[in-house]
């Protein structure tokens, strides 16, 4: 979604320049208004915009100023200057700029100023798909030797040789993580697809590490990792784990991508291709019989290959995609998918072999699954009657009551989990539900201030701007701004039906002007304050709001 902004000191000209481009960009893209130079540069140190549309000269901060400023803040900007006249001096000072992007007259009419921010928001849209691009092409360049080398194409030297000239945002002298991930042949997003997606997540949650991302073959993605502080911290391993497993939940609800991830011990950097064929090896034995979501480490399936064997290694495998689709289906899913799940882990086949046996496991697995569904409570503020459940399972266990009564045990558990998948799903359309009415109650709360808008609600509520637009729109049928317009009217048709003057109603709705407000009443109504209220009511009109209706006119 793009940004526009509008400023001009005459409020009328931003008022109905913003009916303009919202009837003609629906929910395409957010107007922002400002009737100020200062306030515009308030909205602007707040929200990146693609295009400003702008008066030159205003009293308070002026268009060059603007531009200025906004050349500081956005260097990406498209900046169009607005005159009632042409002034040479200032057009010339205002294409200095970098943003700059030409001016317009006033008198030139409604149509040419369409069509002129039509033009910028297209060649925004543009310039961003294209420094895309190029970014991804640079990037392609560095990583092709270091892929070269993991698929066996030539030694570590020769691609320490063929990329001396490229920065890598590694240091080869550190140790580094690899994490190593698959992506589903039948899978609708493609291995770079699902690569820069993921990197993209990687950059914006951990900002700490730096990486290089690779695509060494068909459906393999490889990272390298290191954290930007030259000493290692304690407990990096596990933090790469947790990092990695949310993105995957993330790019399985998002973009319905299943990516199964081994992620790796830190090792030297000259040790990657042994590296990248362990991991590939431990892929192929967990994968076996399974086209599931998984996320392994190494370092424990190396110790188990090494140690207890195949069996041991198999049932630990079980175990942790069953706990990780467990917590994938608690969060999104269903009671249904939940006693699914519980019936395809634990129920008998036509073998009568199952993938897990209650009886079998140990007290540290039990704690990973009751860790799970206590971390689900809290994070869901859920608590009686689930959390008393929870410790009389968790007491049985305790007591071995999974190794005598297996299967009752079984039956508890997958009711508690069902019960609970149940409570998250009310609770969320409850949620939603809350946050309609928190914002509606704020419309009406603040109904008189001029910063009420799109932006200032979703800053209001933590959302970003287009997600939380169109959230209400989904559940209410209407725009924000319809919303918002609707609250203005109601409160302006209470004032004005009560006697007070229309400078008063227009700053008691928000509005910087009795000329702007008017041309809102009229736009929304058909009528004037004062055809308004003359046929609702036999009382004379102030004498001070016929004269603002005459000037308007």
């Amino acid at each position: 979604m793009q940004t526009l902004l509008l400023v001009d000191d005459e409020p009328n000209i931003v008022e109905g320049l913003a009916s303009q481009f919202e009837q003609r960009y629906g929910d395409g893209v957010i107007v922002l208004k400002s009737c100020s130079g200062r306030h515009a540069l308030s909205v602007l140190q707040n929200n990146r915009v693609d295009v400003v549309l702008s008066d030159i000269r205003m009293p308070d901060l002026d268009g060059l100023e603007l531009i200025e400023e906004t050349e500081r803040l956005w260097p990406r900007t498209h900046f169009v200057l607005l005159s009632g006249f042409e002034d040479f001096d200032y057009i010339h000072r205002a294409s200095k700029s970098t943003i700059y992007r030409g001016y317009l007259l006033k008198s030139e009419g409604d149509e040419v100023v369409m069509e002129k921010v039509d033009k910028e928001l297209r060649l925004c849209a543009e310039e961003l798909r294209e420094e895309t691009q190029q970014g991804l092409q640079r990037a392609f360049l560095q990583r092709a030797a270091l892929e070269s080398a993991l698929r066996g194409g030539g030694s570590w030297r020769d691609y320490l040789n063929q990329t001396a000239s490229f920065s890598l945002a590694l240091d080869i002298a550190r140790p580094v993580f690899m994490v190593l991930g698959k992506s589903p042949a039948h899978d609708a997003m493609d291995g770079m697809q699902s690569l820069q997606l993921i990197s993209g997540v990687l950059a914006a949650q951990a900002p700490g590490l730096s990486f290089e991302a690779l695509l060494p073959e068909e459906g393999t993605l490889v990272w390298l990792l290191q954290e930007k502080a030259p000493t290692a911290r304690p407990g990096t391993e596990k933090y790469i784990h947790a990092l990695f497993e949310t993105i995957q939940q993330q790019m399985s609800d998002v973009y319905d991508c299943a990516v199964g991830l081994i992620v790796g011990s830190v090792g030297r950097f000259d040790a990657i291709v042994e590296q990248y064929g362990r991991l590939n090896n431990i892929w192929a034995m967990v994968a076996r019989d399974t086209g599931r979501l998984i996320i392994v480490d190494e370092s424990d399936y190396s110790e188990a290959l090494l140690s207890r064997g195949g069996q041991v290694l198999q049932e630990q495998f079980q175990f942790s995609a069953f706990i990780h689709r467990l917590g994938q289906n608690m969060r999104v899913g269903t009671p249904e998918s939940v006693e699914a799940l519980f019936d395809e882990y634990f129920g008998m086949e036509s073998d009568g072999k199952a993938l897990l046996y209650c009886e079998r496991l140990q007290s540290e697995r039990f704690l990973t699954l009751f860790t799970l569904l206590l971390t689900f409570l809290r994070e869901n503020e859920l608590s009686a009657p689930y959390d008393r459940m929870l410790t009389r399972l968790l007491d049985g266990a305790l007591r071995g009551e999974n190794r005598a009564m297996p299967q009752h045990f079984v039956k508890e558990l997958t009711a508690l989990c069902s019960a609970l998948c149940r409570q998250r799903a009310e609770n969320e359309a409850h949620n939603t539900q809350s946050i309609i009415n928190r914002i509606n109650h704020y419309i009406e709360d603040h109904i008189e201030d001029y910063n009420l808008s799109l932006t200032e609600l979703a800053r209001m509520t933590g959302f970003n701007p287009s997600y939380l637009s169109r959230l209400y729109r989904m559940h209410t049928g209407r725009k924000l701004s319809e919303q918002i317009d609707a609250a203005k009217l109601r409160h302006a048709q209470e004032l004005i039906l009560s006697g007070t003057m229309v400078k008063n109603v227009a700053e008691r709705t928000g509005f910087a002007s009795p000329s702007a407000f008017i041309l809102f009443f009229k736009r929304n109504t058909g009528k004037t304050p004062r055809q308004f209220f003359e046929e609702r009511t036999t009382a004379p009109m102030s004498a001070a709001s016929k004269e603002a209706e005459e000037e308007q006119k």
